[in-house]
């Protein structure tokens, strides 16, 4: 990342106004101008993801619904162990954020991983139908984040996990 890229980032992160009358209009302003820079800057800033989904489990079968997925970059994360999964959902609210985890899936060739463009308070799931559900620094983007880990705790199965 160039330092012209950090200096845009870090303008759009801090400086940059925030417009919208719903929350997926604000976020999408907030989030669509750094998008693309998203992963790299983040990583200087927001530690300790690697080191989780080093720690989550990834049995074969499993299912997985990441919320407020962003970039799907935590898909990277598992690294070999994502083939393990029957299905991945990479789940966020923001449409700029959704479209550079759509162009990492199609880059990746990922067969198991899709995106699902939704409110994490309000999610079109079964209930108790996956195995592993995480939020990585999403909570906090989140206004109602007890709904958010309320519908989590809906559609994990007995045993799952929370990450």
């Amino acid at each position: 990342m160039t330092a012209l890229s950090q200096l845009k980032t870090l303008y759009h992160l801090t400086l940059s106004p925030i417009r919208g009358d719903t929350h997926q209009e604000r976020l999408d302003s907030f989030y669509s101008k750094q998008a693309e820079g998203y992963d790299e800057f983040r990583k200087r800033m927001l530690h300790g993801r690697d080191e989780l989904f080093a720690d989550l489990p990834a049995e074969p079968g499993a299912a997985w619904v990441d919320l407020g997925a962003g970039t799907g970059m935590n898909a990277e994360r598992f690294g070999d162990r994502l083939g393990n999964f029957s299905s991945v959902k990479l789940v966020d609210l923001s449409e700029s954020l959704i479209a550079i985890a759509k162009k990492r899936i199609a880059a990746r060739a990922w067969q198991n991983v899709e995106t699902m463009h939704a409110d994490v308070t309000r999610l079109d799931m079964p209930d108790e139908s996956t195995d592993l559900v995480t939020f990585t620094y999403s909570l906090t983007m989140i206004p109602d984040w007890f709904a958010a880990i309320n519908e989590a705790c809906r559609i994990l199965k007995p045993g799952g996990t929370i990450g």
